[in-house]
């Protein structure tokens, strides 16, 4: 800063180089950024997976499941019960799994919650977990390890589930009579998805409805009952509360360690799909995943990680760096939306690693298998004895995963990139807005230092030359000459001496005129200085107060759809299409208004330093924001930058003027800006993403499509947030929408350019 504030900085060579090359080094930067990703994929620029935790001694043990038969025929029996039920099939057979873990002889117990829908009408949803818990003999119930598998009804759209939950049934009938168990074993079934399991794990861990809770829709603490958010005081409507109410367990064990969910679909299946992503981002611990994919390759079992087919030797350099980049970029698209792939994400919140084993066909509507001339298809039998593996490795922990990475990327099943290998791409980004600014800043310096009058010329005189000097007697020899040339040399050295006297006296005259000049100049450009100071503090007040108004917005915004959601039930609208449409009315009068709010604290105009400063802060603050989300979930926060960055480095102060080339340059940022609103790049990026998957249906009907897959990815990116506690909303709406707005007042604001 000292170097910053010199006020002959502009005489550095380096601040004369930045303001010269900082648009084709951040075009540079923003270019590398993304090579860098790309790069990635290359096995020379990831890692092969090792284990870092010794304990886990995977594969080292003698298998001895044998429970096969077991698992077809509670297949079968538990098929037949749900199709005995075909009237009521969104009922859990609840009866029928009590009654089997009782004959298996575990310790059974029910678990009910409720959920008060936040949105629309209110509605009242309720549901039962049934869950077993095995305890180890070796130990005092003090660690405990979850298998768990969600119960899908045949009426719903995703795949039956009933063979995961043979599966796990057989195995506990397996696990009941070995003896070397040492942590407790918590078998699982839980209704209603990830609703389930998010208040099991409430309950498990003592987080009841009126307590407090370290996640909510207004993304920080709060506690029930808080003045300042009970909004209902107010008259509005609603009151802001917890919607889901997990109930009380009447059983527990000890602290879990690591949870196994399993997602089977039928006897048979082809190959396993790893997943590991989990809320807002979070992944296990890396061990875990390595042990899963090691120990399917043990048992027989084809696996895969996002239909990755890298476990196969292949020689093709091109087409292993292409499935590579194609496997971080599936992670990607997965940890950017925050949604857990599996029940498994939201043990991560609790410090519980969890991954789960989906079983597919290869004919899976889910993803393309893994490419391979033919799939050998996997029975009961070798399932039960990767899990046994599983389970047994994890039952040598003596603590807590903690060796290894909790933040990686997968480029393979048996490769990763860590976090100090991507996150230089994401850092690359911020710091082509960090350059942007810092030039911004040298600039507005520049422009606003007061331009130092020259230094006055001292008029030369005869008095100052050599020649001109008086001549004192002595000083020369003298010179004999007849009487003329003596009265010429007097005559010049009079005229000399008059010249001399005259010259001080103009001198003298000169001195105190400039003087007089200077003191009337310093004091006028003392009270200039005085004023500008005076204007420049007005600047900072103004500039803050906007900023805390555009937050003030965003923040209204982050709340908004339960109100908007209830103003739509009223008149008899979907809770989706309220809260879509609700948002799009919002955003067009936030994009009216936002213009001119600058305007509305201030009595003067406003200067092109003001704007400056504000697009200065801006591109700090936007790098600061992308940084920080990156940090905890990167693929979230290398989108943001990879989509606002452009944004900041094309648009800046707008200056009156400049013919009709400006104004069409003016008009295209301002559609670009347009084009980068949050809800318009949700809405384009989804019809993209529609007219992809299907090229062959009009033009029309797949923007159709994009639409309704935009309005149903906004009602489930707030229905998390208030539910789970999922950060995309919240992020988009309460730090993105007031940064695209700032830039939208810069675009739409026209100052006179700098004097």
């Amino acid at each position: 800063m000292g170097l910053l504030s010199d006020p002959e900085y502009r005489s550095v060579k380096w601040v004369r180089v930045l303001k010269r090359i900082h648009g084709p080094l951040c075009f540079v930067l923003y270019v590398g950024a993304l090579a860098w990703f790309m790069l990635l994929g290359n096995k020379e620029f990831n890692n092969e997976t090792y284990f870092s935790e010794n304990a886990l001694l995977p594969g080292l043990v003698t298998t001895e499941f044998n429970g096969e038969h077991a698992a077809k025929q509670f297949f079968d029996e538990l098929t037949n019960e749900i199709q005995y039920k075909l009237e009521d099939v969104e009922q859990m057979p609840v009866a029928w799994l009590v009654a089997k873990m009782s004959q298996l002889h575990l310790e059974v117990y029910t678990h009910n919650f409720t959920l008060d829908y936040p949105l629309g009408k209110g509605q009242v949803y309720h549901g039962t977990n049934v869950y077993g818990i095995l305890r180890a003999p070796r130990t005092a119930s003090l660690e405990a390890i979850v298998l768990t598998a969600p119960h899908r009804a045949p009426g719903t759209h995703q795949k039956d589930t009933s063979a995961g939950i043979a599966l796990m049934l057989a195995f506990a009938q397996f696990a009941r009579s070995q003896k070397y168990w040492a942590k407790d074993i918590i078998f699982l079934v839980t209704e209603h998805e990830q609703l389930g399991m998010q208040a099991w794990l409430e309950a498990y861990h003592g987080i009841q409805r009126d307590s407090e809770t370290f996640y909510t829709s207004l993304g920080g603490f709060w506690s029930p009952g808080m003045p300042s958010l009970d909004l209902g005081a107010l008259g509005m409507g609603f009151e802001h509360k917890k919607c889901l109410n997990p109930g009380k367990l009447k059983g527990r064990s000890g602290s879990i360690q690591a949870a196994i969910n399993l997602e089977i679909h039928t006897p048979k299946i082809k190959y396993i799909e790893v997943k590991v992503e989990g809320l807002n981002g979070q992944l296990p611990n890396l061990d875990l995943g390595n042990l899963v994919h090691k120990l399917c390759v043990k048992s027989g079992i084809h696996h895969s990680y996002k239909n990755s087919y890298s476990w196969i030797r292949n020689r093709n350099t091109v087409d292993e760096w292409t499935n590579g980049v194609y496997t971080l970029l599936g992670q990607v698209v997965t940890q950017i939306a925050g949604v857990p792939n599996g029940n498994h994400g939201l043990f991560h919140r609790f410090g519980i690693e969890a991954v789960t084993l989906e079983g597919r066909d290869a004919s899976d509507p889910a993803g393309t298998p893994p490419k391979v001339n033919a799939l050998t298809s996997a029975n009961f039998y070798r399932l039960g004895v990767a899990l046994e593996s599983i389970l047994r490795s994890l039952n040598n922990l003596l603590e807590r995963f903690h060796q290894s990475y909790f933040f990686y990327m997968m480029a393979a099943t048996n490769r990763f990139v860590s976090i100090g290998q991507y996150m230089p791409s994401l850092c690359l980004l911020c710091v082509a807005m960090l350059i942007r600014a810092l030039s911004l800043w040298v600039t507005t310096q520049q422009d606003n230092e007061e331009e130092k009058p020259p230094k006055p010329k001292r008029k030369s005189s005869g008095a100052d030359l050599p020649e001109d000097k008086p001549e004192v007697p002595g000083d020369k020899p003298e010179v004999l000459g007849d009487n003329k040339t003596e009265e010429i040399q007097s005559e010049e050295s009079t005229l000399r001496h008059r010249k001399v006297a005259e010259s001080g006296e103009t001198e003298c005259k000169e001195s105190k005129l400039k003087e007089k000049l200077r003191k009337e100049k310093s004091k006028k450009s003392g009270g200039k200085r005085r004023k500008e100071k005076e204007e420049s503090s007005m600047s900072i007040v103004n500039i803050g107060a906007n900023y805390l108004l555009v937050h003030l917005l965003g923040y209204a915004v982050m709340n908004s759809p339960i109100l908007i959601s209830q103003i739509g039930a009223a008149y008899g609208y979907a809770s989706e299409l309220s809260v879509y449409y609700g948002l799009i009315a919002i955003s067009i009068l936030l994009t009216l208004i936002s213009p001119y709010l600058p305007r509305l604290l201030r009595t003067g105009r406003i200067t092109h330093e003001e704007l400056s400063l504000v697009n200065i802060l801006l591109l700090v603050e936007l790098a600061t924001v992308c940084l920080s989300v990156g940090m905890h979930n990167y693929p979230l926060g290398l989108a943001m930058a990879v989509l606002y960055t452009p944004v900041a480095l094309v648009i800046g102060v707008v200056t009156k003027g400049g013919g009709k080339k400006n104004a069409i340059a003016l008009f295209l940022k301002r559609i670009f800006c347009l084009l980068v609103h949050p809800l318009s790049a949700v809405t384009l990026s989804m019809v993209l993403y529609s007219t992809t998957l299907f090229p062959e249906e009009p033009w029309l009907g797949a923007a159709g499509r994009g639409r309704d897959a935009a309005i149903q990815a906004v009602m489930f990116s707030v229905a998390d947030s208030l539910i789970y506690g999922n950060w995309l909303f919240n992020v988009a709406s309460a730090t993105i929408l007031p940064i695209w707005i700032i830039f939208w007042q810069i675009v739409c604001n026209k100052v006179d350019a700098p004097a």
